[in-house]
């Protein structure tokens, strides 16, 4: 990570450290997902948070597989399957939950924050560097995709 990558510790009542990258529509979009996190964990309606998680993480990862795609970042098909094995997991939690399992969206509320500390430090960080610096390009473009 670069020096304008901080980590903040949270409250009790939050997600855990809240990672800023030094790049402000990425850390907008983080902040998005640490408040997503902590509705989940807090009281109210669970089905509703984890939709709106589930939809917060579509527009978040769409949002960053954009920029890997105009910018040729290099990295761009093994992060995009990272985002797609979360929304897996993500989309089966839902499932379970409404199939009555009220447990797991703890679990989720658990699990999550951790993999999303560790994805964005070695992706999302790596990511914000290419996009401060420039990147390639969008002339490159084409050559990520995801497989």
């Amino acid at each position: 990570m670069t020096e304008t990558t901080a980590i903040a510790a949270a409250g009790p009542e939050s997600s855990g450290a809240r990672i800023e990258l030094g790049h402000a529509p990425m850390d907008a979009i983080h902040r998005e997902f640490y408040d997503c996190m902590d509705a989940l964990r807090g009281p109210g309606d669970r089905a509703q948070s984890l939709l709106a998680l589930h939809e917060h993480l579509l527009r978040h990862f769409a949002q960053e597989e954009h920029w890997m795609r105009e910018t040729a970042f290099p990295a761009c098909a093994c992060h995009a399957r990272e985002h797609e094995m979360a929304l897996d997991v993500v989309a089966e939690v839902r499932r379970r939950h409404d199939a009555g399992d009220a447990d797991i969206a703890d679990r989720l509320a658990e699990e999550l924050p951790q993999w999303f500390a560790v994805h964005a430090a070695a992706m999302d960080a790596g990511l914000a560097e290419h996009l401060r610096t420039g990147g390639a390009g969008s002339a490159a473009a084409h050559a990520c995709t995801a497989t």
